[in-house]
């Protein structure tokens, strides 16, 4: 049994709704293709990378002075109102409400959020996309790995060779889920049975990469 289909019996989610929403982005993805693989691959290779996720810790963040930088979903919002731009985002779309150019966006489809696909995309079809999903990948989608926003980035960075990794905003323990987690959030707030989980998990992909490449 694979990474995903273990996630899917764990939580219950379905591989239809997964390869559904696939087909969705990768219609989406066709009216305006061009493949940014390559020009990820290099904005990365060999430099240090900050990962910014959007955890409860995450308004601690002021500046950032890595070669590059990564922000996980929502996590963007709060960038973007203190003047830092990232240079990517990965995003499944459920949190971000502001939409930079020049960032690369890459942008899972899962079975959840379909209705964020259809609903968001008119905001970022003119951006740099690269369409990825968590089935066996066809058409225009990739699979890099990874579960949630914030693991999939690290997992992101070290796929394409980042030179170092630092992770900010990232908060796997204290059962509580950022404001910026969700653009609907007006404070933190306890995790759910869910939340916790997936953050088990997130936390479990993170230790992975790190151990692999220290």
């Amino acid at each position: 049994m694979n990474f995903y289909s273990q996630i899917r019996r764990q939580f219950g989610f379905r591989e239809e709704e997964d390869y559904y929403s696939a087909v969705l982005l990768d219609q989406l993805l066709a009216n305006n293709y061009d493949d940014y693989t390559e020009e990820l691959r290099n904005l990365i290779r060999g430099k240090t990378v900050a990962v910014v996720g959007a955890g409860p810790n995450l308004e601690q963040v002021e500046y950032l002075d890595e070669d590059v930088i990564i922000s996980s979903d929502g996590a963007t919002n709060y960038l973007v109102s203190k003047g830092i731009k990232p240079d990517v985002i990965v995003t499944d779309l459920d949190g971000i409400t502001v939409y930079p150019k020049n960032s690369i966006y890459v942008v899972l489809a899962h079975g959840n959020n379909t209705e964020y696909l259809i609903s968001k995309f008119p905001f970022i079809s003119d951006r740099k996309l690269i369409g990825t999903c968590q089935v066996f990948p066809f058409g225009r989608l990739k699979l890099f790995g990874g579960f949630t926003d914030g693991d999939r980035a690290v997992v992101l960075a070290s796929l394409f060779q980042a030179k170092a990794i630092r992770l900010y905003g990232m908060d796997f323990d204290s059962g509580i889920v950022g404001k910026y987690s969700k653009p609907y959030y007006e404070n933190n707030l306890p995790a759910s049975w869910i939340k916790k989980n997936k953050l088990k998990i997130a936390k479990h992909v993170v230790e992975e990469v790190f151990n692999k490449t220290l």
